[in-house]
């Protein structure tokens, strides 16, 4: 789970389900990256009271820090298979 800020309110939210950006095609249009989540308080209860308040700006700013969250994880990851291919050579 994201700790995260909705409506200036601490809370966190756990991605669901992310499709990221499609370029498209000569005969397909190009989409945007859709994400879905579930919002919870900080006690890890639901807060469907705090997803209502969501804005199209905490929409974004939670998709961004989702895909951060992603290149971070793919960096690491790479980082961590150089770090192993020097240790058996």
């Amino acid at each position: 789970m994201m700790k995260t800020r909705i409506a200036g309110i601490p809370c966190l939210v756990d991605v669901t389900s992310y499709t990221p950006a499609d370029p498209g095609s000569f005969f397909e249009p190009p989409s945007g990256p859709e994400i879905e989540y579930e919002v919870y308080d900080r006690r890890g209860y639901k807060a469907g009271w705090l997803l209502a308040k969501v804005t199209d700006d905490d929409d974004l700013a939670i998709l961004e820090q989702h895909e951060a969250s992603l290149r971070e994880s793919r960096d690491q990851a790479r980082i961590d298979a150089y770090i192993d291919s020097l240790m058996q050579a």
